[in-house]
């Protein structure tokens, strides 16, 4: 008797001291978030919160030095299966963009470095294997998965650059054209420990942050000074 009532204080106790970390770390991320929604107003930008269902964050328009974008970040909360015993599921997100800079055709990719070897040519492969590859490549591109035929990885930048980032294009001179100097050194300055891709085609530029919703004024600053920097260097 005894030890089933330990058990079941236990149990309680366990569950009481989860529910208090987590409510704890919503109190804490809202506060960052209300933070950072504030640094972006001082800014002038028009910012605006997001909750919807398992799905909070933020969605901040702006204008710096005359180059109109947009930027939203969220964090969204996936149930486990039931009786699976797994926790919950977050997925975090971020995304810069801007109509500023865009391909008349094509696709411009700039991401982190991988150990994968080149994109295989469909048409050279042909039968299933084809098919595989193009499927595979829809899944990673989207919509842009129609600019995959002729996208190569193309050989641009400093040693440095090389080293953390590859730059896919199907024409190197625009590809050329958008890594400028200072493009170059403020991506060899963005935190390794956050995964970015730069895409570019016809609709526009966008930056893509994988598992990471920014709260911290300083990195959201960073996010959109690359971002500018990128559309300034296409506009040149």
């Amino acid at each position: 008797m005894k030890d089933l009532l330990l058990g079941v204080l236990i149990s309680v106790g366990t569950t009481l001291l989860i529910g208090g970390v987590l409510l704890l770390d919503r109190r804490a991320r809202a506060q960052r978030t209300a933070k950072l929604l504030a640094a972006a107003a001082e800014r002038g930008w028009e910012c605006t919160p997001i909750k919807e269902g398992r799905m909070s964050g933020y969605q901040i328009e702006g204008r710096t030095q005359g180059i109109a974008w947009s930027l939203e970040s969220t964090l969204t909360t996936s149930p486990a299966a039931s009786g699976s015993g797994a926790t919950s599921h977050q997925s975090r997100h971020t995304r810069w963009q801007s109509p500023g800079a865009a391909l008349s055709d094509g696709l411009i990719l700039i991401g982190p470095r991988t150990t994968a070897g080149p994109i295989p040519d469909t048409q050279a492969l042909g039968g299933l294997a084809a098919m595989v590859v193009q499927k595979a490549m829809e899944l990673m591109l989207g919509e842009d998965a129609a600019h995959f035929p002729g996208l190569r990885e193309v050989s641009l930048g400093s040693g440095e650059l090389r080293e953390r980032f590859m730059v896919w294009a199907q024409d190197e001179r625009a590809a050329r054209r958008l890594l400028t100097f200072a493009v170059e050194r403020a991506l060899t300055d963005w935190p390794s420990k956050i995964s970015l891709v730069v895409k570019m085609n016809p609709r526009g530029l966008q930056i893509d942050l994988q598992n990471a919703q920014l709260l911290d004024p300083a990195a959201l600053e960073q996010l959109v000074n690359l971002g500018v920097g990128l559309v300034q260097a296409w506009q040149a």
